[in-house]
């Protein structure tokens, strides 16, 4: 059996050509859905194959200048048919896991550069899931914490059809390596798994991520101790993390409804001195009613509550590097009762204590 056919058993949701060429691309195929860059990688990848990645871009309507393109997300539909065909030419069913190792973090653009800057690693995980749409939105990334380990959920936002193998287990390489690089702690005590049948070719993947795979998973996820996730980055850096986190942010809102409302919120929030108001103030403030507030942020893709839980952690850990301040000190401006509610919520935010914060370099 040959490995193209290894992909139709492996991933029952596959089809062959002849049946997808049948169907209609479904209308949200055509939404934004990956960041230029990512063909730029995908061109590199057919060239080092041996196929001639202009006559497979121009068979599927993507032209050269769409490799150029900077913050323009790329529709899905030619994507995805150009993955297909990539993968039937090559024969190789785990292309995705070549792909993501071509992947840099620098590759990742304003998302890499935060995510490598972050504190911890808890905090790069965080930092990816919040602005991963800003480069993908063929999938959206979930972050579920829990008293012992922490899980990234990878949640496909539509049916990839045939690109699924491709495309999640490019986001599974990318995240191990990203973690990777970050540390120098290997992650021996992680596990990851795949929401497909285990392959013919499965004995691959301990060739591209660090822990073991498991198949037949309801979603791809990647589980963590949260002791590992508490390791300090190696390349922490608070002022450039502050940077590349407020151009995402700025990327971020200029691409979503009631994108205004919500950079009003944030600047109204960032002016206050003493106790931040509460969500019914803010609607007053803002001639709105807190129910009309509610819903224009929640268009946003925000929440009220996030949005001053962002700005109390991001003061929080300005404080903890910049200040010698006592932690106790730091809680009561913040508005916390008492030093232990606030180091239970700084653990929530960042993955670490504010003592350990204080220690990284």
């Amino acid at each position: 059996m040959g490995p193209s056919q290894h992909v139709l058993e492996s991933r029952p949701e596959a089809m062959p050509k002849r049946a997808l060429a049948r169907l209609a691309p479904p209308a949200h195929w055509g939404d934004a859905a990956l960041h230029p860059i990512y063909l730029r990688l995908f061109v590199a990848l057919l060239g080092s194959h041996g196929i001639d990645p202009a006559a497979l871009l121009q068979h599927h309507r993507l032209s050269a200048a769409a490799t150029r393109e900077e913050d323009r997300l790329l529709p899905f539909a030619p994507l995805h048919d150009a993955i297909a065909e990539a993968i039937a030419l090559t024969g190789r069913p785990w292309l995705g896991l070549e792909f993501g190792a071509l992947a840099q973090p620098f590759s990742h653009g304003q998302v890499g550069f935060a995510s490598v800057a972050s504190g911890t690693l808890f905090e790069a995980l965080q930092t990816l899931v919040r602005f991963a749409e800003l480069r993908i939105r063929a999938v959206r990334f979930e972050l579920h914490r829990g008293n012992e380990t922490t899980e990234l959920r990878v949640v496909e936002a539509f049916d990839l059809r045939e690109a699924r193998g491709f495309v999640l287990d490019a986001c599974l390489v990318v995240v191990d390596r990203l973690l990777h690089s970050l540390s120098a702690t290997p992650f021996a005590s992680a596990r990851y798994a795949l929401p497909w049948p285990r392959p013919a070719w499965a004995g691959l993947y301990s060739q591209y991520v660090s822990a073991p795979v498991q198949f037949a998973a309801p979603a791809l996820t990647m589980r963590f101790p949260n002791a590992a996730l508490a390791v300090a980055c190696l390349s922490a850096d608070a002022e450039a993390f502050a940077l590349a986190q407020r151009e995402c942010q700025r990327k971020l809102e200029q691409g979503r409804p009631d994108r205004d409302l919500a950079s009003r919120v944030r600047r109204r929030l960032l002016t206050c001195s003493g106790a931040l108001p509460n969500a019914e103030r803010m609607a007053y403030e803002l001639n709105l009613s807190t129910r009309g507030l509610f819903r224009h942020l929640r268009a946003a893709g925000v929440s009220y509550q996030g949005l001053v839980d962002e700005l109390r952690c991001e003061q929080a850990r300005w404080s903890l590097r910049h200040s010698d301040d006592p932690i106790a000190t730091i809680a009561e401006r913040l508005g916390f009762a008492d030093t232990s509610n606030f180091s239970r919520t700084f653990k929530r935010w960042t993955g670490t204590t504010p003592r350990a914060w204080r220690r990284l370099p």
